[in-house]
């Protein structure tokens, strides 16, 4: 997958990460989350970070670096777009929001309602680049079924 997404003609700009209790956690440079991302052959908007757990950032830095983003991932466990908006009307100012470009791993949920993310993610890194090349490169991949990454309702 990793040399498919080489292939991209685009590499879009990316934000994860949401807001919490006023602090926007995101995945720091080196955290395994901004690996799958740079797999995955996108411009990470805080790839240049050395950590290598989340970033604890202000919303106003984040809409400041972030507004024109292409791409936003892993928006916290929100699964839908009314359901930001009524969390905080920050987020409604970013591109990516606007354009209906939020894919969230939240909607996949095992037999007894935990997040199958957290407890497959880890065993099958091959699922969650597969979707990210699929959200980001939808040509290179144009059949894949997302299993982990859904788009936001």
């Amino acid at each position: 997958m990793k040399s498919l997404a080489t292939k991209a003609i685009q590499k879009p700009t990316v934000l994860s990460g949401a807001l919490y209790k006023d602090v926007w956690y995101l995945p720091g440079g080196n955290s395994w989350a901004a690996q799958f991302l740079e797999d995955a052959n996108v411009d990470y908007l805080w790839k240049e970070s050395k950590e290598t757990g989340s970033l604890s950032l202000s919303i106003e830095s984040v809409l400041a670096k972030a507004q024109n983003t292409d791409f936003w991932i892993s928006p916290s466990q929100f699964t839908s777009y009314e359901e930001m908006e009524k969390a905080g009307r920050h987020y409604s100012r970013f591109n990516a929001f606007q354009n209906k470009r939020l894919f969230t791993f939240a909607k996949t949920k095992g037999d007894t309602g935990g997040l199958l993310y957290y407890e497959l993610a880890p065993n099958r890194p091959d699922l969650v680049l597969k979707d990210l090349v699929h959200i980001f490169h939808p040509d290179l991949l144009p059949d894949h079924e997302p299993f982990f990454f859904k788009p936001l309702e």
